[in-house]
């Protein structure tokens, strides 16, 4: 037997093998859910959904003083709504965006912040100091207010005619140039 060599099969472990099998259910499990999610904002941002053909809320309104706010002084004006929450963390930087935008529609749009879903008004009043927003804030708007909107989630905003009814919806936070181009669209 000297001088025989025998061999024997090795197996070789790819090691990498099971990383790369790995990253394919999770790319296409990312690509599905962004995909998702964009499907969703363009709906929500021109669809007509929820009940409600018109911005006529069914809950009381109050200012920071607690005074109910006569949402029908806004008919014949056109106006944007904005949802918001304290514990929104989107909502903050719309909201200065809101602002800086409101400076220069402010002649032809009302702007009004509506205080949604709220878990503490104290921290929802911090949240409108710290932003230094100076557009119209109500508060009051519950879950309901947001399911008769259409709203799937915030911030959320929507564009009001003169008329009261809904130009308008749009999901996810609006930077100033994006809502000027829809102020435009809509009221321009």
């Amino acid at each position: 037997m000297e001088g025989m060599s025998i061999d024997f099969p090795t197996e070789h472990h790819d090691l990498e093998a099971p990383k790369k099998s790995r990253i394919i259910p999770i790319a296409v499990g990312l690509f599905i859910f962004v995909l998702l999610v964009l499907v969703i904002s363009q709906w929500a941002m021109d669809s007509s959904g929820g009940n409600a053909k018109v911005f006529s809320p069914s809950v009381e309104l109050t200012d920071d003083r607690g005074v109910i706010y006569d949402i029908e002084q806004l008919q014949g004006t056109p106006v944007v709504v904005n949802f918001f929450a304290s514990w929104c963390t989107p909502c903050r930087k719309e909201m200065k965006e809101i602002e800086e935008i409101s400076a220069v529609w402010g002649e032809r749009v009302v702007f009004i912040g509506i205080n949604s879903q709220e878990t503490n008004i104290d921290e929802a009043k911090k949240l409108v100091e710290d932003t230094g927003v100076t557009y119209t804030i109500l508060y009051g708007g519950d879950s309901k207010l947001l399911e008769e909107v259409g709203a799937v989630g915030m911030p959320f905003t929507l564009f009001v005619n003169p008329d009261t009814s809904i130009a308008g919806r749009y999901l996810t936070a609006l930077d100033s140039e994006e809502l000027d181009q829809y102020l435009e669209k809509h009221f321009g």
